[in-house]
């Protein structure tokens, strides 16, 4: 079914990306004004739907199955398609008609794409990448069927109706492909019109509130606002001398497209569902210079435009998917369609911005271009801060390509919440046993990590800034214990706490897990109804972080592609009568995670039932 909604998804920009250049050169076509204003028109008439009705497009999507809502979508522009192509005449009208169905389309489909990863067991991200970058090639082929080789023979009869007949098709290809398209994971929230019309406002102030939700829409919509006005101000600059040329347009626009394909799919290279958002950062550097180069006045070549489109790409799917999976599940038809408002909103008050400023402050396209160079630097630079812990994780990932290979295996896959609190525990053989978790945990974790990694002057800023660490004081008996109330309060916050109950590495062959201590018990004794997810990590003890015959990093060997093996558990609640009772927990605990070692094809530990475990060596 993802199959379908790709080809669907990339029959249909191909059709209203050639339909936009077809009516574009049949408006030019009629007068010299016709021609200096064809560009603007068309996508004005394309935005309007998108901005006017975004109430009635959220509505319409979020409170219908999302899969009958594109197929009906997609057979109204068939037959708004087929209409046309019997008259022959009056093709703003249909472009203006198309566009209208567009505006539903679209967000409908990403509003289908959380259920597509979940029924698909493919990555959020992963989807992504494959839906854009079969929407920018479709671009890309739309522009080149109907513009071809060249623009002066576009005005042969039979080219025209070739054009047309391509888009029929086209529009066609995109409805049939979608019949068998259904997510059963996908949920909509059936309401009257009029309370699914105030359910878009509602959902609009939820979505706002919502930190990382609006971080990703104000990137999205900067984004699209920043090419807009790039667009707007090479124009001026390219055709100030020698007019308006749709040819140069159009060959500009393929290489941008191609390298927005490009980007999208090394996007989804990376599949971690919050480390994708690492690449946003990278990509806006980027899309910096080539602003910067913009604004020196040369001509754009192929280098250019294939690097805009490149970035573009890098910081479209990070910040996409993170979107999608933020909303709340029964709001995704709304949010898609305030994602499509705040884009064509902040385009256009870019576009007259920058007009404003042109013709009224003497602001010329080279001032404008470093107006929005200056701009996407700013944009960037607070990029590397707010994504500062996923770009840093990404760069170890790309040490782990050397050092290790992973194997995850369990009933816990696809299960971990990805909001609210969570607990993780799991069992300690390897320094290196939070970033393991880190790599397979679909969510940002926030680990407690002892004063020995906490301390030393070289890895505090770290710990604080970029591991969100709580510190825990290594001492073998204490009154206070400040890193409890520190989780609790971290669960309150609705974050992922890792902790490691044994509270030491493993130390010996003979004993692979030992008595867990109090600290998980007095964790989830304050908050009882705290999900708990146990992993078992095969193949640190032995690694170049373990005590495997001797101290970490002494005396061993650097990991080399070694393999560690990952099992995960089904979250549980634990149940009241094992809480109520402090050893009955920590056993309960350190059976469930020495029974997640079967996950693995491993025989279950048995660990220490007793209160008094040996000293810590």
């Amino acid at each position: 079914m993802l199959v379908c909604l790709w080809v669907s998804q990339t029959a249909r920009v191909t059709a209203d990306n050639a339909l936009r250049f077809f009516v574009c050169l049949d408006y030019a076509n009629q007068g010299e004004a016709q021609r200096n204003s064809a560009w603007y028109l068309v996508n004005v008439i394309f935005t309007l739907p998108a901005v006017i009705l975004a109430p009635f497009n959220g509505a319409v999507a979020n409170s219908l199955p999302k899969s009958s809502v594109v197929r009906w979508t997609a057979f109204y522009g068939f037959v708004v398609m087929a209409a046309f192509a019997l008259l022959q005449s009056q093709w703003i009208t249909c472009w203006a008609l198309i566009s209208i169905g567009s505006a539903i389309y679209g967000p409908t489909r990403y509003a289908m794409l959380p259920a597509a990863s979940v029924d698909t067991t493919w990555s959020l991200p992963r989807i992504n990448s494959f839906i854009e970058m079969g929407t920018f090639t479709a671009i890309l082929v739309g522009m080149i069927l109907i513009i071809g080789t060249d623009l002066q023979t576009m005005l042969v009869l039979d080219r025209w109706n070739a054009a047309i007949v391509l888009v029929f098709a086209l529009n066609a290809v995109a409805w049939l492909t979608l019949l068998p398209v259904g997510f059963p994971s996908d949920v909509h929230r059936s309401e009257p019109p009029m309370q699914a019309i105030r359910g878009f406002f509602t959902d609009l102030a939820a979505i706002w509130r919502e930190r990382e939700a609006r971080i990703c829409l104000i990137g999205l919509a900067a984004k699209r606002g920043m090419v807009i006005g790039m667009s707007g101000a090479m124009l001026a600059i390219l055709f100030s001398d020698q007019g308006l040329k749709l040819s140069d347009v159009a060959e500009i626009t393929c290489w941008v497209a191609a390298g927005v394909a490009i980007g999208s799919l090394g996007a989804g290279i990376q599949k971690h569902p919050r480390r994708v958002l690492g690449l946003a950062p990278i990509g806006g550097v980027g899309f910096t210079i080539g602003m910067f180069y913009a604004a020196s006045g040369e001509k754009p070549d192929v280098w250019f435009c294939a690097l805009i489109g490149v970035a573009a790409g890098l910081i479209n799917v990070p910040l996409a998917s993170t979107y999608q999976a933020v909303v709340p599940a029964d709001a995704r038809g709304n949010a898609m369609s305030v994602r499509n408002l705040a884009d064509y909103v902040c385009a256009t008050v870019a576009g007259i911005g920058l007009f404003l400023l042109g013709r009224y402050a003497g602001f010329g396209a080279k001032h404008q271009l470093l107006l929005i160079a200056s701009i996407s630097l700013a944009g960037t630079v607070a990029g590397w801060w707010i994504f500062r812990r996923e770009i840093f994780e990404n760069i170890i990932e790309v040490v782990f390509l050397v050092m290790y290979r992973f194997r995850v295996a369990g009933p816990g896959l696809g299960k971990i919440p990805l909001k609210g609190p969570v607990l993780v525990i799991a069992n300690h053989s390897s320094w290196m046993d939070p970033i393991w978790l880190a790599k397979v945990l679909p969510r940002t974790i926030k680990p407690m990590m002892t004063s020995l990694f906490f301390d030393p002057w070289m890895l505090r800023w770290a710990m604080v800034y970029i591991a969100d660490a709580i510190r825990v004081d290594v001492s073998n008996f204490r009154r206070d214990v400040p890193e409890l109330q520190l989780a609790i309060k971290a669960l309150d916050e609705g974050k992922c706490v890792v902790l490691f109950p044994e509270g030491r590495l493993r130390r010996t062959e003979a004993q692979p897990i030992k008595l867990f201590g109090q600290g998980a018990w007095h964790i989830l004794h304050e908050r009882p109804n705290t999900p708990v997810v146990v992993f078992w990590i095969e193949g640190g003890w032995g690694s170049f972080c373990s005590y495997f015959n001797g101290p970490p990093t002494k005396k061993k060997s650097f990991d080399i592609a070694r393999l560690i093996s990952i099992g995960v558990a089904e979250p549980v609640i634990v149940p009241p009568e094992i809480l109520a009772d402090l050893l009955l927990t920590r056993q309960y605990l350190m059976d469930l995670c020495g029974d997640t070692r079967k996950h693995l094809g491993l025989a279950p530990v048995i660990p220490p039932h007793s209160e008094v475990d040996e000293k810590d060596g």
